[in-house]
């Protein structure tokens, strides 16, 4: 099958973390279908469209099997109803780079809008079986914008829509979309990666503290992920139990969570930012740690819960989204907490410090969510949506 894959979120050589869940799979795809020739589309929004020039970002050493080609989409930002015809723009332009005569049989799209929506206006790709993929922000809050809204239900009409956990499911059902074009695929883990070991080893080994216990935090540094609400808490534990709590990622708010740590009483001694890890160093960080935190305002089931549960560690988080979707169904390891108040958050940290897991069972539950499996579901979807297309045409004629 020739798979042609478009999204805005794919790594390169200058962001090599952006779209990791996308990239993952494609791989795992390839894997799982050697034969398969699967190629890039990456739409990155910027000015360079306009002018005409060739968006100069590069892949990353290992993704050439997927021929990932970048190019510019025109996006405007806060008036962003529209974007969805801007990025159909690009697209048209951007398909003329594949090599001459390759034709796609299918089209999977990760993000609905403007991606999905976009590549649902492009004449060039009528008829073709499309995948689509919602991440979160994409049904969380654009459902609630009339423009994206209607053309995420006139995507749903054609595509089928495979949404990363069932509240986002549900909240597209709730809002009329086709219950029969819609489906949750949770994404997968690398269990190869991630998986139990010594604490005291991994901890001499990334030069942190051996003797308090070991928060750790995964993400990019935006509001949605609540980030102050981790540290206050943090800094109330502290207050009965030494703690140390280490912050993987970066983005805009990082000078304003270091004062916050600062205020906070949290020094060097306390908190760790690491910044940027791979997925190899994440793991060691991992099977350093006591318990993984998020403290988000929405989610869908985040990689990084399933990749703390495959190393065998606890997971404290938020419930918001899907994740209670997964800790609800694991073994003892996830803890969930309601409402926004530092007190109730420093308590259920306490409490998931002093319940250690069983790591081998929350290994073993992580397993049935591995990327290969994960990846043979998508084929699975691509071929019944081929089908019902063939039959649909077959039909008309």
């Amino acid at each position: 099958m020739r798979l042609l894959c478009l999204t805005n979120l794919f790594p390169d050589t200058h962001q090599p973390w952006r779209g990791l869940d996308n990239v993952t799979l494609l791989h795992a795809m390839k894997a799982e279908m050697p034969e398969a020739d699967i190629r890039v589309l990456c739409m990155r929004p910027g000015h360079g469209f306009w002018a005409g020039k060739t968006c100069p970002l590069q892949c990353r050493a290992g993704d050439e099997s997927l021929h990932p080609s970048y190019h510019w989409t025109p996006y405007v930002p806060k008036f962003g109803g529209l974007n969805d015809r801007l990025y159909s723009l690009a697209v048209r332009r951007a398909l003329k780079s594949l090599p001459q005569g390759w034709k796609p049989e299918a089209l999977l799209v990760p993000w609905l809008f403007p991606d999905a929506c976009g590549v649902n206006r492009v004449r060039e790709l009528e008829w073709l079986p499309l995948l689509s993929v919602a991440q979160g922000s994409d049904v969380h809050q654009y459902l609630d914008m009339p423009l994206r809204r209607k053309a995420i239900l006139a995507l749903s009409q054609r595509a089928h829509i495979i949404t990363r956990s069932e509240d986002l499911r549900q909240r597209l059902l709730r809002s009329q979309a086709p219950p029969e074009n819609v489906s949750t695929v949770y994404n997968g883990v690398d269990i190869h990666t991630f998986h139990p070991g010594d604490k005291q080893e991994a901890r001499q080994r990334l030069g942190l503290p051996l003797a308090p216990s070991t928060l750790l935090f995964v993400g990019n540094f935006l509001p949605v992920k609540g980030l102050d609400l981790l540290i206050e808490a943090t800094a109330l534990l502290n207050q009965k139990t030494p703690v140390h709590l280490v912050l993987i990622g970066s983005g805009p708010l990082e000078p304003e969570l270091r004062s916050l740590c600062q205020t906070r009483g949290l020094g060097t001694e306390q908190v760790t930012f690491a910044g940027r890890k791979g997925p190899a160093e994440v793991a060691h960080y991992m099977r350093a740690a006591d318990a993984v935190c998020l403290s988000s305002l929405n989610e869908g089931v985040p990689n990084v819960l399933l990749e703390a549960f495959s190393s065998g560690r606890a997971f404290v988080s938020t419930a918001v989204g899907g994740i209670s979707e997964i800790t609800s169904l694991s073994p003892s390891g996830g803890f969930l907490v309601k409402g926004r108040q530092p007190a109730d958050y420093a308590e259920t940290l306490h409490q998931a410090l002093s319940q250690p897991p069983n790591e081998i069972a929350l290994s073993k539950y992580a397993q049935s969510h591995s990327w290969p499996k994960c990846a043979q579901t998508y084929w699975q979807q691509l071929f019944d949506l081929s089908k019902k297309l063939r039959n649909v045409r077959l039909y008309l004629k």
